[in-house]
């Protein structure tokens, strides 16, 4: 019997302002614009491992922000938001991007599927690095790196793994150990509003402590919370094995036969499915386990319209994009089979 329930996805953000201008908030619109055109020259400058594209966000259709986000490359508030000097920009054809002119001056932003935080840290920090040195950051000796935020201030990362945790969820042991991060300064949230089980783990208190312990103390807690999940999913399944299996088979028969899916019922029933699999009550051929989270990031509104219905502008929702889903499922899952 497999129990998988590892990290499914990984990001990281790193907040930066400029010592010489003021706040996002408090600047002028003339200074906002200059500083978006310099740091955009330093993007576009030749001593870079791999090349920036810079976006023009007035060009940006509400599909293609929307899209961004979906991808972990942009936050939503800054996809909302508007005002003078914004700017966007894309590393290396979506490893890394860069936002000008939100609620700080620059964010740094990376996402992988997967567990990937080291990996991501040093990307970042190299791109960080690289910045410094063309750019004044805001620093004081004793609370870091300056925020428009206050309590923002010090190492100005924020660290957030995502995990698949159906099975605590469902028993309703999720809510204690959301209680038990909270005295330690992070968070669990809902990702998709919860939908098959699937929550966010960040840090969001006091950034006071370097990055290594940060990146540390989150893997560690997920740990954790993955052994409990793995620790509950058996459990379950020893005490309800006809619950669970009625659960897992009708899951993949939706998957295989439904032709008008919702986003929030898709991540339902991949969810099932990749619990099966994980208990080997599933196969499905050219499918692995840990391509579900994938499979759920690619059925998300943006990403159909984008990569299946030829990125039509003004369609973010609708019985079209449901159908797309559907039909998605049943190709994927059209030969799988329950033990």
């Amino acid at each position: 019997m497999r129990t998988g329930a590892r990290p499914t996805a990984s990001a990281l953000a790193l907040a930066r302002n400029v010592s010489t201008r003021r706040f996002p908030h408090a600047e002028g619109a003339a200074d906002l614009e200059e500083l978006r055109e310099e740091v955009s020259d330093i993007l576009q400058g030749a001593d870079w491992e791999q090349s920036w594209s810079v976006l023009d966000l007035d060009e940006l259709s509400m599909v293609s922000l929307t899209h961004l986000v979906e991808r972990g490359l942009m936050t939503p508030a800054f996809a909302e938001g508007s005002g003078s000097g914004r700017g966007f920009a894309l590393y290396g054809d979506g490893l890394a991007s860069l936002e000008i002119n939100g609620t700080e001056h620059i964010r740094l932003l990376t996402f992988r599927e997967g567990h990937h935080l080291p990996n991501l840290w040093s990307l970042l920090n190299k791109l960080d690095d690289r910045l410094e040195t063309s750019i004044p950051y805001a620093f004081d000796p004793r609370w870091g790196y300056l925020s428009s935020q206050p309590r923002r201030a010090g190492s100005g990362m924020r660290v957030y793994v995502t995990l698949s945790v159906p099975a605590l969820m469902l028993t309703g042991r999720l809510a204690g150990t959301a209680v038990e991060l909270m005295g330690h300064g992070l968070a669990l949230a809902p990702l998709w509003g919860g939908a098959g089980g699937m929550v966010q783990v960040s840090n969001v208190g006091l950034q006071r402590n370097p990055e290594g312990e940060t990146l540390q103390q989150i893997e560690d807690v997920c740990k954790g919370i993955v052994e409990k999940e793995r620790s509950v999913r058996k459990m379950f399944f020893r005490e309800n094995p006809i619950q669970t299996r009625d659960h897992i088979g009708r899951a993949l028969g939706v998957s295989k036969h439904s032709w008008s899916v919702s986003f929030g019922e898709a991540v339902n029933l991949l969810s099932a499915i990749q619990v099966g699999m994980e208990l080997g009550l599933v196969d499905v051929p050219g499918v692995r386990e840990e391509s579900i989270f994938g499979l759920m990031t690619g059925l998300q509104p943006a990403h159909v319209v984008v990569e299946y219905m030829d990125a039509k502008p003004g369609l973010l929702e609708g019985p079209e994009i449901d159908q797309t889903r559907a039909r998605l499922l049943r190709e994927t899952f059209a030969g799988g089979t329950v033990r």
